[in-house]
């Protein structure tokens, strides 16, 4: 009769986490897995356009840094979006909700300016005022926003993934109901930039560049001090981090859980709120059903990749606007259609930054013992 033994089978891969990798070797590590990655994307660029592809690298850089406000707006609105959810992701609240609470911000805020708007501009209304308003509420729906699964979440232990997610879908309809009510019934609902410029941020200087870009960007930068030293210099952010790593260890030491899930929300909301008033105010003066495409999504990537930290998350998210703006110019200067083969290459990045990732923090042993050994079987 035959049996197979009891005798204990080592793996023949092993994953174990490193206990110590020099910061020189992860940068090189990075540096070198990132620019092998795009010499290999601008190889298959080379082959599928059928072009020289030192051209293709010549395009790519020339079109990131032809419009250098509009790449540091790019960079500063995911920015923005990343430091939004970096206090609640650290806490290990999974809010993908960002989206929807960014939009219904602008939602009320270009609301306000719709009416608003043309009273100050025809009366000699304060245009500040105006600002003033378009900014608390927004700030304040944007809240009640992302409180709202936080309330389910611990009180009712909903799962905040998809409760967030519902959300970005009724938020997204609002948006298209009031466009189509602002624009009294058509089918196409109005841009309100075309009916009037009140409620705009004032301009600083509009000889060389978009000054509404410049307050925005700084703004979102005041916003990522703000979080860095809340997260790291503050006695809320030691407890987010606490209840992020153990939620009954910030219980057994007294903490209330619940009020810390609901503040770090609130912040969350104001936040975005921020945001949706700046893409009212400053960005687009309009709104749509998508205008915050998958930047919502986008940030939690960035925010993983950077470790929840918003001074490497301001690198991070200067580089993927590089990358972004790039490649959109190769598909438009060598007429591809679309933008498919650039979110390939972006694809492509982000998974080599994965990689590096993964072997910075882990190390793979392989058992070259297995790799010779027989299966033994008894008899």
């Amino acid at each position: 009769m035959r049996r197979m033994t009891n005798k204990h089978r080592e793996p023949l891969f092993t994953v174990f986490k490193r206990t110590s990798f020099s910061k020189k070797n992860s940068i090189l590590l990075r540096v070198g897995i990132i620019a092998f990655t795009f010499l290999v994307s601008m190889i298959v660029c080379s082959i599928v356009i059928k072009e020289n592809m030192f051209a293709i690298i010549g395009t790519f850089f020339s079109g990131a840094v032809a419009r250098p406000w509009k790449l540091i707006l790019d960079a500063c609105i995911l920015l923005g979006f990343g430091v939004a959810i970096v206090p609640a992701f650290k806490m290990k609240y999974w809010n993908m909700g960002a989206n929807g609470q960014v939009i219904m911000g602008t939602l009320v805020s270009i609301v306000i300016m719709f009416y608003m708007g043309n009273f100050a501009l025809r009366s000699g209304f304060n245009n500040f005022l105006t600002l003033v308003l378009m900014f608390i509420s927004s700030v304040v729906v944007s809240t009640i926003w992302a409180v709202i699964p936080a309330i389910f979440k611990v009180f009712f232990k909903t799962n905040e993934v998809l409760f967030n997610l519902m959300m970005n879908y009724i938020a997204a309809g609002l948006v298209a109901y009031t466009n189509y009510a602002l624009a009294k019934g058509q089918k196409e609902a109005q841009d309100v930039t075309l009916l009037n410029e009140g409620g705009w941020l004032p301009s600083i200087v509009t000889k060389n560049f978009n000054s509404n870009y410049l307050v925005a960007s700084i703004i979102i930068i005041l916003m990522t001090v703000f979080v860095f030293i809340y997260m790291s210099k503050t006695k809320h952010g030691y407890e987010v981090t606490v209840v992020g790593d153990s939620a009954p260890t910030a219980r057994y030491v007294g903490m209330h859980t619940k009020t810390i899930v609901i503040r770090t929300l609130i912040l969350n909301g104001i936040m975005c709120g921020i945001l949706g008033f700046l893409y009212a105010s400053a960005i687009n003066h309009s709104m749509n059903p998508s205008m915050c495409g998958s930047l919502g999504f986008t940030a939690v990537l960035i925010a993983w990749l950077s470790n929840f930290n918003p001074i490497v998350m301001s690198i991070v998210s200067f580089g993927l606007a590089f990358l972004t703006i790039g490649t959109s110019k190769i598909s438009s200067v060598y007429r591809i259609g679309n933008n498919d083969l650039a979110n390939v290459i972006i694809g492509l990045m982000f998974f080599a930054i994965l990689i590096s990732e993964f072997f910075i923090r882990y190390q793979v042993r392989i058992n070259i013992k297995m790799l010779n050994r027989k299966k033994e079987v008894e008899e």
